[in-house]
């Protein structure tokens, strides 16, 4: 617990959990996979670290979604995880175990939340396995995860720019060609990609900046990049 407290409290950009946190939450919650996420259900993850037993596609993101009426770990105070409400049968008999959660072997997901818009911590098992302890040392936790994630987010609203920095050259000819007005379909045409493509690129986007929407990924842009410099800057 004290490795991950003093990761968290070394970070010093807009991302509270990078890789380094979550390899310390890793160590201390044995798991497949722990995965940060800070926009809704259907977004990719912010950052994850081990390894998935399977390729997350856009199809278990949909699903995901589309059937979040099964998904049990509702945002509560507390570690909950999906064995505290389903059995193993009942799970495997869910819409959602058979397309989002069978294809990368996830039996068991132990979900802490952080606020109530869908920021949180996963922990992905292939067995049930979640121990009592591993949901404790999560509860003593959550206090200074909530904290280490405020102060990320205030450091991102000073500092928009630092979140800009993690988009990948591509990402920014995206988000570019978005803020000039174009259709998925025409930032498609510009860049010789598919429309699906852009719209994998747009969710890395919004999850990388925070945001939920084209408009408010735009605004984010256009506040931490000056007009003057950004002829070559913005998509480089």
């Amino acid at each position: 617990m004290l490795e991950v407290i003093a990761q968290a409290a070394a970070v010093e950009d807009s991302m509270p959990f990078p890789e380094p946190v979550l390899d310390a939450l890793h160590q201390l919650v044995p798991c497949d996979v722990v995965a940060y996420h800070d926009g809704p259900f259907g977004q990719p993850a912010a950052a994850f670290v081990g390894e998935p037993r399977g390729h997350v596609t856009s199809a278990m993101r949909a699903a995901e979604v589309r059937y979040l009426d099964q998904d049990p770990l509702t945002p509560v105070a507390g570690a909950r995880k999906f064995s505290d409400f389903l059995t193993r049968g009942e799970f495997h008999r869910l819409d959602l175990y058979r397309e989002a959660a069978r294809p990368l072997g996830v039996e068991d997901m132990m979900r802490l939340w952080l606020d109530r818009r869908g920021a949180r911590l996963e922990f992905d098992r292939g067995d049930r396995g979640f121990s009592e302890r591993d949901r404790a040392v999560l509860d003593l936790l959550l206090a200074h995860l909530e904290r280490f994630r405020r102060l990320a987010l205030a450091r991102r609203a000073k500092s928009p720019s630092a979140a800009v920095d993690a988009l990948t050259r591509r990402e920014r000819q995206v988000l570019r060609l978005v803020a000039e007005g174009k259709t998925n379909v025409e930032v498609a045409r510009e860049l010789w990609i598919a429309p699906g493509t852009v719209r994998k690129h747009l969710e890395n986007i919004f999850a990388k900046l925070g945001v939920h929407t084209r408009t408010a990924a735009v605004a984010l842009i256009l506040t931490s990049v000056n007009p003057e410099a950004d002829q070559g800057g913005f998509d480089g």
